[in-house]
């Protein structure tokens, strides 16, 4: 009997044409989009803290010539008084003068004679100057031009006027110090008869005068750095009194010489009991 052999169909197993690349493809184009996205958002982001820090910069750039200008105000108001007395002794005589108490023709003298020194904080201006970064960052040629301009008259300011109140100071100091030089029958009236003293007398009204227009001067090239910047007065002025508030609250550190307190009274000195008796022993002897 023959045996019957049953013989399984043949099935085609594979999978369509196509689809393995198609794969592959997709795959490919995902990471592609995936990695755009990142670098697009990571790139959005750094712009967007570049635009803050630019910001940020022209801020305390433009703060501190505010500042500036606000200091040079402060000093021209601090003149008033010595713009007043000057004025006052170059219109009396010296004759007339000489009956006056000497105590107090030379503390009007004294009071004539003060001035202020201009210092201003640098830091802003020094980040400004020397660092290609924040150049580079800024990307306003306007602006970085304005402002090392304004920097350069803020440098002459300081320099100018400090070498001035140098000078007057010297002049009074000098009559002071070696009145046998000079002429007069004492000693503020030979400040009153030195040519020097009396030009520096006359200069006060014009140097007050001159930090007004200096002030006014910086103000006029800040608005055109806020024009240059897109950055309104009122921010600055705002950003401005924060600085100075902080500024304010600085000052109220804890000074050395509300903690000081005087020597110890030797009563309260008990560690030192033995070395009394010591000494009280080898007088004894």
């Amino acid at each position: 009997m023959d045996h019957l052999v049953v013989k399984p169909p043949k099935v085609k197993v594979h999978a369509p044409k196509g689809d393995f690349w198609k794969q592959i493809g997709m795959i490919i184009i995902g990471t592609t989009i995936s990695l755009i996205l990142t670098i697009w958002a990571t790139k959005l982001i750094e712009n967007i803290q570049r635009a803050k820090d630019r910001r940020l910069s022209a801020m305390m750039v433009m703060s501190n010539i505010e500042r500036f200008s606000r200091l040079l105000d402060e000093n021209v108001e601090y003149m008033a008084s010595a713009d007043s007395i000057a004025t006052w002794l170059l219109s009396k005589p010296v004759e007339e003068l000489e009956l006056m108490p000497e105590d107090e023709l030379n503390n009007l003298i004294n009071k004539s004679h003060d001035l202020l020194f201009i210092t201003y904080d640098k830091s802003a201006e020094n980040i400004f100057s020397n660092n290609i970064e924040t150049w580079k960052n800024m990307g306003n040629v306007q602006f970085i031009d304005q402002v090392g301009e304004v920097f350069s008259g803020m440098n002459m300011v300081e320099e100018r006027w400090n070498k001035w109140v140098t000078e007057v100071e010297s002049n009074l100091r000098d009559i002071k110090d070696h009145p046998e030089n000079y002429e007069g029958t004492s000693v503020p009236i030979k400040c009153l008869q030195s040519e020097q003293v009396r030009r520096n007398l006359r200069g006060i009204h014009y140097w007050r005068s001159w930090l007004t227009y200096m002030s006014a001067t910086m103000r006029y090239h800040n608005r055109q750095n806020m024009s240059a910047i897109d950055i309104s007065e009122q921010e600055v002025m705002d950003y401005t009194n924060f600085r100075e508030q902080e500024t304010v609250i600085a000052e109220d550190a804890p000074d050395f010489n509300d903690y000081y307190s005087g020597p110890i009274s030797p009563d309260s000195l008990t560690t030192m009991s033995s070395l009394d008796e010591r000494l009280a022993q080898l007088k004894s002897k």
